[in-house]
């Protein structure tokens, strides 16, 4: 009957709503944190350099002989090497529609392997292609497509392979056989990079191939990203921590809301409980269940509706902006964590309350 009081309901929804706002940023962090993890178990790219023409302002219009990739693997202890080729051109779907893309060419197999990719169907040979899923989503390309590529006046038809996912630049780009980039480009004696990893002392290795490398390259080393992934994960956890904080001082301060206010409406079933010779300890036990209760349905209404609300959120985005993509998520213990800790906030709360509903005699409370 207690909970039949006037804003009850009321009370709930506001501890739900807290709680909402909990549970749909940490969805969202767990997707933060998930794609930062998969970025750090990616190749270790502080042993990763490329060699490209000492004079290129850019990738595509860098240009280096074939040869220097055999002096590389033959010189440097290299853990792999690749080739590649990198150059813009024109992207025909069967629908006609036309864009300009930068296409790969390289060892499709040892790329992908490389960049542990994600790979909906095989790597590319013959007159195949693997798309990147970004690019994939904007140009409407799905596998098994055939596709046009054109470079000036050459143009070849590919078959989509595959839909790869390296969470790299390579995700917006064509990823075709070398022998497909060396006949769009009419030049088999030149490659825009060379990319290999070196497996042990770098510095050295590095310091040795400078000497035997030509004049017209140079190395340059890749950017180092795992500093930048703890950095990244240290500042999430810590922004959810202060948050939860907040929210929990403030479903804390909402739960002495509630207690007082069941205190005050019950004080005519208070008194009756006390006129028939209940023990002072139970309306502590009462009002305190009570505020438990309200908590407990309150908490996980707001899970509920900040999962759902962000799910849906999340879905309405890719829809709008499908480069966008967004899988809020929440794990089973965290569940059970903001339940808890809503309920432990909820005790702190509602304590000072109850007590003083226990601590009242039967004379001050009113008929």
């Amino acid at each position: 009957m207690l909970l039949r009081k006037s804003g009850t309901v009321e009370s709930m929804l506001a501890i739900a709503l807290i709680v909402a706002i909990l549970a749909s940023i940490t969805s969202v962090v767990n997707h933060v944190n998930s794609q930062a993890e998969t970025v750090r178990k990616l190749l270790n790219v502080g042993e990763t350099f490329l060699v490209l023409s000492k004079n290129s302002t850019s990738i595509t219009d860098s240009k280096v002989d074939t040869e220097v990739a055999n002096l590389v693997k033959n010189v440097a202890n290299t853990r792999y090497v690749l080739p590649q080729k990198v150059f813009t051109a024109n992207l025909i779907t069967t629908s006609d529609h036309s864009q300009t893309v930068l296409v790969r060419g390289v060892n499709t197999q040892d790329f992908l392997e490389a960049r542990n990719a994600q790979n909906n169907g095989v790597s590319a040979n013959g007159t195949q292609a693997n798309v990147g899923e970004i690019l994939s989503r904007l140009a409407s390309v799905d596998k098994g497509d055939e596709i046009n590529i054109a470079v000036g006046n050459r143009m070849v038809t590919l078959e989509v392979a595959g839909i790869i996912q390296t969470l790299t630049q390579s995700d917006t780009e064509i990823i075709v056989p070398m022998n497909v980039a060396n006949h769009l480009t009419e030049d088999n004696s030149k490659l825009s990079l060379i990319e290999f990893a070196i497996k042990d002392d770098a510095q050295t290795e590095i310091d040795n191939l400078n000497e035997r490398l030509p004049a017209n390259v140079k190395i340059l080393p890749t950017q180092q990203t795992q500093a930048f992934i703890q950095d990244l994960n240290t500042q999430t956890l810590s922004f959810l921590s202060l948050w939860s904080i907040a929210v929990y001082a403030t479903v804390t301060a909402a739960s002495y809301v509630v207690a007082s206010r069941l205190t005050i409406e019950s004080s005519y079933e208070l008194t009756m409980l006390k006129a028939l010779g209940v023990k002072p300890i139970f309306p502590f036990k009462l009002i305190l269940s009570l505020t438990l209760v309200i908590a407990l349905l309150g908490s996980v209404l707001g899970l509920a509706i900040g999962l759902s609300g962000a799910q849906i959120i999340s879905t309405t985005t890719r829809w709008l902006l499908k480069n966008i993509q967004i899988a809020p998520v929440l794990e089973i213990q965290q569940i059970a964590q903001i339940i808890l800790f809503t309920l432990a906030a909820s005790i702190l709360g509602s304590i000072f309350p109850a007590l003083k509903a226990m601590r009242k005699t039967y004379a001050e409370l009113p008929l």
